[in-house]
Parts: C-alpha cells; sequence; structure tokens
C-alpha cells in the first residue's frame, strides 16, 4: 500500500474507536518519550539542546514499528531555559550534573506565597510578571522592579523609571535570548508534525496544558501547599483556582487552534485518588477540567486526557463528556472497571506497565497485552497504550506489545 493508503487506513483505525467504534483492529498509540534517542543512539542531551536531532530515531521508529498514532517528543528547549536561568527544572549535561542520556527534571517550588492570594487574584499578570517569573528564572530577577499598576497620567512617566536600571535590561535581554531558542524549539516541533504526517501516520497530541487546579499547584503554589490549602485557606484556593481557570480557557487553545491541530493534551497530576476526596475532587478539581474539556469540544480539537497516577475512584466523574468525543489514558486504573464506565463515553487507551516494558521478558509482555485486549478491545472505543511514556526499554519488548495487538486485536 502507498504512503497515502496506509494514511487512510490509519485515520480511519483511530477516528473510529474515538468514536466508540469499531474499524479493522485495534490502534496501536504508544506513549513514547525519550525512546527515540535510547533506541537510535541519540542522547536526551542532543534532543533538548535542539528538538529536531530526534528526527532521524522519530523516523527510525516509524520504519520498524509501523505504529498508528505517533507522539511527537515532548521535551523543554533546554537552551531558552539556560538563558532565562530557570530554576525549576534540570538538563542532562554538565550545567545541572544529570547523564547525557537521562531525562530532564521538573521541581516542585512554591512561588506563590501564603500572603499573596489577595494579590495575586486581583492582578494575575503583574503577579506573574513581577514574581512569578523573577522567582522561577534568576536572570529576570530585574522583573521584580517594574510596576505599571499606576493609571493615572503621570504614573506613566514614573513607571518606566526602572526599565533605565541595567538588572532589569538585563532581564529583557534574557528574554530575547529565550525568545530566539524558543521560536527554533517552535519550528523544530513544526518540521516533526510535517514529517510524521507525510511518512503517513496519525500525529498525536503535541500542545496542551494542565486543568487550572493542577496549573496553579505545578506551577505556582507548590504541590503539597496546594493540597495543605483545601483545609488551611479553601476560600482563597477556590478564588485562586477560580482565576486560574478565567486565564486557561482565554489561552490554552491558542497554540492548537492556530496549528491546526486535532488533538490536545491535558495530563492530570493532583488529582489522583491519593491527594484528594471524592468531595474535594467534584468541588476543586473536576469543573475547571470539564470546562477545559468542553472549550476543546467547543472548537472541534479532541481533549486527550492524561489520568497519572490511581484514578479508580474518578471514573464515575470522568463520564460526565459527550460521548465520542475525548480520549482518557491511564497510567494506574482498573481497566475492566474503567471499560464499564469511562468506556461506555469516551475512548480509553490501555495501560500496559511502562515498568514492564522496560523490564520484562516478550513474553510477559506479549501475555499482559493480551489481557488488556480481552477487556478493552469489544466493542470499540480502545486503544493500545502504555502507562506513562516510554524513554527506554529493549526494542524486543516493545515489539512483544505490538505483534500481539497485531494478531489478536483484530475485530474481523
Amino acid at each position: 500500500m502507498s504512503k497515502q493508503e496506509l494514511a487512510a487506513e490509519r485515520r480511519k483505525r483511530v477516528d473510529a474507536a474515538i468514536a466508540l467504534k469499531e474499524h479493522d483492529r485495534v490502534p496501536l498509540a504508544p506513549k513514547l518519550g525519550f525512546f527515540y534517542g535510547s533506541a537510535y543512539d541519540i542522547p536526551s542531551y542532543a534532543t533538548l539542546m535542539d528538538v529536531r536531532n530526534s528526527i532521524p530515531g522519530i523516523k527510525a521508529y516509524m520504519e520498524e514499528y509501523q505504529p498508528d498514532l505517533v507522539w511527537p517528543p515532548a521535551v523543554y528547549p533546554a537552551m531558552a531555559a539556560y538563558a532565562l536561568g530557570s530554576q525549576f527544572i534540570k538538563f542532562p549535561g554538565y550545567v545541572d550534573g544529570i547523564g547525557l542520556n537521562e531525562s530532564f527534571q521538573i521541581l516542585d517550588g512554591e512561588y506563590l506565597h501564603d500572603d499573596e492570594f489577595e494579590e495575586f487574584c486581583f492582578d494575575p499578570t503583574h503577579f506573574i510578571l513581577t514574581k512569578w517569573l523573577p522567582r522561577r528564572n534568576k536572570n529576570l530577577a530585574g522583573l521584580a522592579k517594574i510596576n505599571v499598576q499606576n493609571p493615572i497620567e503621570f504614573g506613566l512617566f514614573s513607571a518606566t523609571v526602572p526599565f533605565s536600571d541595567p538588572e532589569v535590561k538585563q532581564a529583557f535581554e534574557a528574554l530575547a535570548e529565550a525568545g530566539k531558542f524558543s521560536l527554533q524549539w517552535l519550528m523544530g516541533g513544526g518540521e516533526i508534525a510535517h514529517i510524521i504526517e507525510d511518512e503517513g501516520f496519525v500525529l498525536g497530541p503535541q500542545v496542551g496544558t494542565t486543568c487550572p487546579f493542577d496549573m496553579l499547584a505545578d506551577t505556582f503554589r507548590g504541590m503539597i501547599n496546594t493540597i495543605t490549602d483545601i483545609y488551611e485557606r479553601p476560600e482563597e484556593l477556590m478564588e485562586a483556582v477560580n482565576v486560574m481557570q478565567g486565564l486557561m480557557l482565554r489561552n490554552a487553545l491558542d497554540s492548537a487552534i492556530a496549528l491546526k491541530r486535532e488533538f490536545f493534551l491535558i495530563p492530570l497530576h493532583m488529582g489522583v485518588d491519593e491527594f484528594m476526596s471524592p468531595e474535594n475532587y467534584a468541588k476543586y478539581y473536576w469543573p475547571g477540567l470539564k470546562a477545559l474539556i468542553m472549550k476543546c469540544i467547543e472548537n472541534n480539537i479532541t481533549p486527550y486526557v492524561f489520568t497519572e497516577g490511581n484514578y479508580n475512584t474518578r471514573l464515575e466523574q470522568l463520564c460526565d463528556v459527550p460521548p465520542g468525543k475525548v480520549v482518557y489514558m491511564f497510567e494506574k486504573v482498573d481497566m475492566k472497571k474503567a471499560k464499564e464506565t469511562v468506556g461506555k463515553v469516551a475512548c480509553i487507551n490501555a495501560n500496559l506497565p511502562t515498568a514492564t516494558l522496560m523490564f520484562s521478558t516478550p513474553d510477559k509482555i506479549a501475555d499482559e497485552t493480551k489481557k488488556l485486549l480481552d477487556i478493552c478491545a469489544p466493542g470499540g472505543g480502545f486503544m493500545m497504550d502504555c502507562s506513562i511514556p516510554v524513554d527506554r526499554c529493549p526494542k524486543e519488548n516493545l515489539h512483544a506489545m505490538f505483534d500481539t495487538v497485531l494478531k489478536y486485536g483484530s475485530y474481523k
């Protein structure tokens, strides 16, 4: 078959799964991270320096495995982060002392303090500019000297004074330098997207964001602080989550719409069973997540929701979406229960443990894949996937998963 014919079949396969239908077989859509590098001798460091360095590995993977849906590499632009002096992330290489073949590391931090909720909610943009950015990026320290909140006529002139400060100038120079590398990163991502589609594969999620609660926890308040806030300052937390929801809904889909992307990734971090009760999940977490899901659907974009961690007590809540419009991926969940609940309204992706792919044997992987097919494939609405993105595993182990789907995942 030609690339165009193969592309059409893969498209039908994926579209049928999302629409809760059967086509010819279960689509193969594993989440891959640095596997494109580790399997094809490209150091993680090289990909983070310039995402285009992953292209030979992506091409080799598509040729060798023939998946249906291909995930672009989810990497941060290290050079942009270096230009900013970012303190919330560490990269492979001599700067942070991490091995060249390791992944990046995100550090949890507190950038919104206990006594700053009112200030943040009153003017989140000013808070982001003058406190959040300087606290997370040491080369942007000068931004803390800026104040543009005085709208009176003469206030304009006094507000410009800090811009003559050398530290403020340095901050803007750092932003310009980071912008140069970020543009290179975005253009590289676009090149990779075109390659995946031109080779006849369905392009997986390339843009996305977290839900409002996670956005506050991940990037402003810190994970432990935010969970504690549920009990220590519930009203302030609720107001801050609502502020994050407003910011998110105004800005979240801009890139997806501009790039005409089909999928929008929503990775979920804080809503796990262990972190909050079902009641608190329904109050603080689900409303913002559902608003983001519905915003995607209203714009004809498929939300690709990744429930990281244990999610067994959330399944009924996740059913509250329009049928055949959402993809849910699960890291740790009872897939039989997921099929019986969420699987009635949304496409579900299997959660073959990534640790199994990394450390088990092909025979064991084939057995586990067959079990997931037996549970999830009947009736359609299912794609074969792994629990979390694969950075490295023996190539024969990934082949075992693919071969099992090709052997037992047929609907004909």
